[in-house]
């Protein structure tokens, strides 16, 4: 992940990239997070651009979990409809 931005190198104080974790969430989403100081009304409407790479795998991820849970459900249910579930009164 990179990123460049028109606010001037001495107001931003610490730059780091983080994993945050929602509720739920497997692997999470990267965070930049970028601490500044000084920054005054002058430095508004500045620029941030952030690049980064995104692989064909990760864009994938979710319609195949999808689809693959989908036909799981599927089987299971067909699994189930096929169970023989009857009970045979015996007379002696």
């Amino acid at each position: 992940m990179q990123y460049h931005t028109s606010v001037p190198a001495q107001s931003i104080n610490e730059v780091s990239v983080e994993v945050h974790r929602t509720f739920l969430d497997t692997i999470g989403r990267t965070a930049l997070i970028i601490k500044g100081r000084n920054l005054v009304d002058d430095l508004r409407d500045r620029e941030l651009v952030i690049t980064y790479d995104y692989p064909l795998v990760a864009a994938l991820r979710k319609p195949l979990i999808i689809f693959s849970s989908t036909i799981a459900v599927f089987v299971a249910t067909w699994l189930v409809g096929n169970l023989e579930l009857k009970f045979d009164a015996r007379k002696k």
